[in-house]
């Protein structure tokens, strides 16, 4: 005979198995795309390319990402969320083992690509079925979790790689081997975690014979909440991207700090402390975090400032904290609007489009302060970059009290 509440934990335990194979294809997902950060610097004195070069190969990953996102971003919605993370995953994993045996700048962006691609069918998928397997309907919480672990992801990364730098002996080799062994696991996860039988499903009517890849939409009445909460995860992105791709250079040219394992863990802390700030905040009411966010991070940009003028790593460490956690906040905010307004039959694709211009938003920061520092130099091309980012939290702020959406107390 079975125990009185069998019925009642079966599902829960399905949800929660289900729940956390997800949450592991994000993880890894985001791992392997910031475990390179700390190595750029590495393979550049090694095989000499330019730093537009670099940026060039840090962005071609947003070009995997991009391109899946718009010709796959929907397609969960149709063939099913496991159906896609499975695939999704191999990627990752394929893309680890030719970052394993790169020999060139041309291995190091056919990797990218390859990370990218396998991100971008990840993403949207993942976090769709977060929102789906979520028992209560808890939109915030949902969002959290897919906030924290993508963050989660981009700390280990750097610091994996950071720590290999430090030991020196097979530091571009050997972190490749936990993305490599991460992936296998996601995937035996995947296959194997029960799955609610009326969750993320394959639609019935759904033949992957007649689908054609088709653009990722947002349904009209939707477009408002849609630009705004896609706003709000660009700012919470711009700062970010800037760490994920220059921050050990920026750390060592302008901050004066001449250690790369320790710059490296610059771009670690940052996503540390963006996920403490997502977690911190999933309980607290969305309009005053849309005020607290932005603030935040308009204090740390300005700080970050006064770091490079002065050459200072305390000032730099405070600004690495603050912008991060402005960002976290802000972020927190966005995901949980796309998750709340996105109706289930489109919510994979809205959330793919969402992640669209995020990652759009990231390739445009780097590549941007890549080409404009090569032509101006580094350091005003930096305070350049917090000048317009801090404008554009301004902004974010103004519309968001204007429209009703943030409270002042």
């Amino acid at each position: 005979m079975p125990p009185p509440n069998a019925g009642s934990t079966a599902p829960e335990n399905r949800r929660s198995l289900a729940m956390a194979a997800a949450l592991m294809a994000i993880f890894t997902a985001i791992f392997a795309s910031n475990l390179p950060t700390p190595l750029y610097s590495v393979w550049q004195a090694r095989w000499g390319f330019s730093s537009a070069a670099l940026t060039g190969v840090f962005s071609i990953y947003v070009l995997g990402v991009v391109s899946t996102l718009l010709t796959l971003g929907s397609l969960s919605d149709k063939l099913g969320r496991r159906q896609m993370l499975v695939p999704g995953m191999l990627f990752i994993l394929t893309g680890g083992v030719v970052f394993l045996f790169a020999e060139g700048i041309y291995w190091l962006g056919i990797a990218r690509i390859l990370t990218g691609i396998g991100t971008g069918i990840v993403t949207g998928a993942a976090s769709a079925a977060l929102v789906e397997l979520e028992p209560n309907e808890n939109w915030t919480r949902a969002a959290t979790l897919s906030a924290l672990f993508f963050t989660l992801g981009a700390f280990a990364g750097p610091t994996v790689s950071s720590l290999a730098l430090r030991w020196e002996t097979g530091a571009d080799t050997w972190p490749f081997l936990v993305v490599i062994g991460l992936s296998l696991a996601a995937i035996v996860l995947l296959l194997t975690a029960p799955w609610p039988a009326h969750i993320g499903q394959r639609q019935k009517s759904f033949s992957l014979r007649a689908w054609r890849p088709t653009t990722i939409k947002v349904p009209r009445e939707l477009l408002g909440a849609f630009i705004f909460a896609a706003a709000a995860i660009c700012l919470a992105w711009s700062t970010g991207s800037l760490y994920a791709s220059l921050g050990p250079s920026l750390a060592t040219s302008l901050v004066g700090i001449d250690d790369r394992a320790k710059a490296g863990l610059f771009a670690a802390a940052w996503q540390l402390m963006a996920g403490f700030s997502q977690f911190a905040c999933q309980k607290q009411p969305m309009n005053r975090l849309l005020i607290v966010g932005p603030s935040t991070l308009i204090s740390g940009l300005l700080v970050m400032a006064a770091a490079v003028i002065l050459s200072s790593p305390w000032l730099f460490t405070f600004a690495t904290l603050a912008t991060a956690a402005g960002a976290g906040a802000t972020g927190v905010v966005a995901i949980a609007s796309i998750s709340q307004v996105a109706p289930p039959a489109e919510r994979g694709g809205i959330i793919s489009a969402f992640y669209l211009m995020a990652y759009l938003t990231m390739a445009t920061v780097v590549l941007g302060v890549g080409f404009v520092s090569d032509v101006i130099g580094f350091g005003p091309t930096v305070l350049g970059f917090t000048t317009i980012i801090s404008l554009a939290a301004l902004s974010l702020m103004i519309v968001a009290i204007r429209s009703g959406r943030a409270a002042l107390w």
